[in-house]
């Protein structure tokens, strides 16, 4: 029996031949397309080479009867020869413009030079004129510090320390009056801060203690305060606690000063008579009212400028008139530098 198994052809399938047939035909187009790449680039390279190979001639004639000049140069040389002046021609325009942008620069920066330097000269004028002011002005607020019963110089101070930025030795005069300037007006803003307490302090001051005027326009002085000849016994002389104020009957009465009413009534002599107590053991007293304000009784506060009652001549009186007493703890004093205090 024949055996046909060992020279039995191999059959394969449709897929596998399509797909042999189609990386075939894919290296034969690439092979194909560089090809006429290598072409191109041999033929265009020929072309190149023979424009660039051809020469022309230039001939130099003189005018005189010497031998004539040929001179021949090649595509190649003129072609980078025009490039070589095509780059020199830019790169002078560009460097052409740039000097003018340059000098219009300097102009510019010029002009604001000049103009920083006169600025800068006002500014030493104007720093000089401050300095010189505030000189007087320093002066007049040691015055008023000294007229408070301080008696030191408040600016009278070591050298000061200059910024870290003028830390050589050549600081420019301005700038030392400056930090100076700086230096006094931190001191002058300090004292000015408390003089302003004290001020707060003296309005409470004068508040609290008798100081106003205790009507609303001045009046004639009928009496002092002292000895004098008694008003009704004409025959002898007596001590009189007060001030005698004469103005128009009803003319309104205020307090001097905030406090306590300690007497609103009939007080013999004095008629109707208010007396207040006031702090730091002042107190005043009001005689010979016509009435009393309402609100007006033993007890009630009061403060400064508050009407109180009203001009009279109740009691031991000869005429409409207000009796102003100032006293302090139980002894009687002169009224007249109380009124004066305050207008």
């Amino acid at each position: 029996m024949a055996n046909y198994s060992r020279n039995r052809p191999v059959f394969k399938s449709k897929t596998e031949i399509y797909k042999k047939s189609r990386w075939s035909k894919f290296k034969e187009a690439t092979a194909l397309y560089f090809s006429n790449i290598k072409r191109w680039m041999a033929k265009t390279s020929y072309k190149i080479n023979e424009k660039g190979s051809q020469r022309l001639t230039i001939m130099v004639v003189p005018h005189s009867e010497k031998k004539i000049m040929n001179l021949q140069i090649s595509n190649y040389i003129l072609f980078f020869a025009s490039i070589i002046l095509t780059a020199t021609i830019t790169t002078s325009i560009l460097a052409i413009s740039n000097n003018q942008q340059t000098y219009k620069q300097f102009v510019v920066l010029k002009s604001q030079d000049e103009y920083k330097k006169i600025m800068i000269e006002e500014y030493k004028k104007s720093i000089d004129s401050v300095n010189k002011r505030f000189t007087m002005f320093k002066t007049d607020i040691n015055n008023i510090i000294k007229n408070a019963g301080k008696d030191k110089n408040i600016y009278n101070y070591n050298d000061i320390d200059i910024s870290e930025e003028y830390s050589n030795k050549n600081v420019p005069k301005e700038v030392s009056d400056m930090e100076k300037l700086k230096f006094d007006l931190e001191i002058t803003k300090e004292n000015i801060r408390r003089m302003g307490l004290f001020i707060a302090e003296e309005k409470n001051l004068l508040k609290a203690m008798p100081s106003i005027y205790p009507l609303r326009l001045r009046a004639r002085i009928s009496s002092g305060y002292g000895l004098r000849i008694d008003p009704i016994y004409k025959w002898k002389t007596e001590t009189h606690p007060g001030l005698d104020m004469c103005t128009l009957p009803g003319t309104p009465i205020f307090a001097a000063a905030d406090g306590e009413i300690a007497i609103a009534g009939w007080m013999g002599g004095y008629g109707n008579m208010v007396e207040i107590k006031h702090r730091y053991g002042f107190a005043t007293r009001y005689g010979h009212m016509m009435q009393f304000a309402i609100g007006i009784y033993p007890g009630a506060h009061v403060i400064q400028g508050q009407i109180v009652g009203y001009v009279g001549t109740t009691g031991r009186s000869t005429g409409y008139h207000l009796h102003y007493e100032v006293r302090i703890g139980d002894k009687t004093v002169d009224p007249e530098p109380f009124i004066s205090m305050l207008p």
